[in-house]
């Protein structure tokens, strides 16, 4: 009975080691192919980028039409507007946030826990340094 009982249990685990050995055969497939995609994504991006192209307005008539060529005051104004916009609530984002991590730290100071002051200074940190950022709009865009 015994013998019978191993013997059970010896084919059972070299089904499982074949089972093993056909699963990593079927992931190292599976990851062949994740490979290629990303290599083939990641190259399709590249030179997308590299191979995008200046197409703006001359801006001395060199078109068709009459006139002295294309206004781009117009959009230049809408890109500044928007980007402000965006400036303004990422800063008070940036505020909420160091806000969050002064009552982080101030909570930790309470429990004397060392992790969590550590945690609400970072994110006190990274609260300002967002809203620093946004209040320097003006020197990282030349109007």
């Amino acid at each position: 009975m015994e013998r019978i009982e191993k013997a059970a249990i010896i084919a059972e685990s070299e089904q499982d080691k074949s089972l093993g050995a056909k699963l990593k055969k079927k992931m190292s497939v599976l990851n062949a192919k994740r490979k290629k995609i990303i290599a083939s994504v990641s190259t399709a991006a590249t030179m997308w980028m590299l191979s995008a192209a200046t197409a703006f307005a001359d801006g001395e008539g060199g078109g068709g039409g009459e006139g002295g060529g294309m206004d781009t005051t117009v959009g230049s104004d809408q890109f500044y507007s928007v980007i402000n916009f965006f400036g303004t609530w990422l800063g008070r984002i940036g505020l909420v946030v160091g806000f969050v991590g002064a009552v982080m730290f101030g909570l930790a100071i309470k429990n004397d826990d060392a992790d969590a002051k550590t945690r609400g200074l970072m994110t006190l940190a990274s609260g300002f340094v967002v809203f620093a950022i946004t209040k320097a709009i003006s020197f990282f865009m030349s109007t």
